[in-house]
């Protein structure tokens, strides 16, 4: 059977990206989202827990992070989990799973408000240049009714 890793995150960044330049054709941006998650316990007690993750960029996509993103955006975020492992200051071994990011969203007013209408998406695009600029829908379209349920006797081929 074949792997798969992907995982799709949606948060809210928790601090300015920072960028290094390794050479002068290779970037890369690092980041932390916030991910929040709620639910209420058999008691009917709400509870809140936040996860953060660390997301890493390259090169182009890293350019356009660091022209658009900063602490508080909402961005959607996909990538592939990465375990890092290394040593802390007592030689001890760490390890820390990070997401290497292949495209992202991002969400919310382009003024890094949070009131939708417009984003930005590193999808790519015919030109190949791979950075568009997507207006987001600000409303919603209405599914069409689902047709009556018959009264069952519809003959059924199984």
């Amino acid at each position: 059977m074949a792997s798969y890793n992907k995982i799709t995150l949606i948060g809210n960044v928790g601090r300015d990206p920072e960028i290094r330049q390794l050479s002068p054709d290779r970037k890369v941006v690092n980041f932390s989202i916030a991910v929040n998650d709620a639910y209420t316990d058999r008691n009917g007690v709400r509870h809140e827990k936040t996860e953060w993750f660390r997301i890493e960029f390259w090169n182009q996509k890293a350019d356009v992070v660091e022209k658009y993103v900063r602490k508080g955006t909402q961005i959607f975020v996909e990538g592939k989990l990465s375990v890092r492992t290394y040593q802390d200051k007592d030689g001890k071994d760490r390890y820390s799973l990070d997401v290497l990011g292949t495209d992202f969203t991002l969400l919310g007013s382009r003024e890094g408000g949070d009131q939708g209408g417009s984003g930005y998406s590193s999808g790519g695009n015919s030109s190949g240049s791979g950075n568009t600029y997507t207006p987001q829908a600000t409303t919603k379209e209405i599914d069409p009714p689902l047709p009556p349920a018959g009264d069952g006797d519809d003959d059924l081929p199984f």
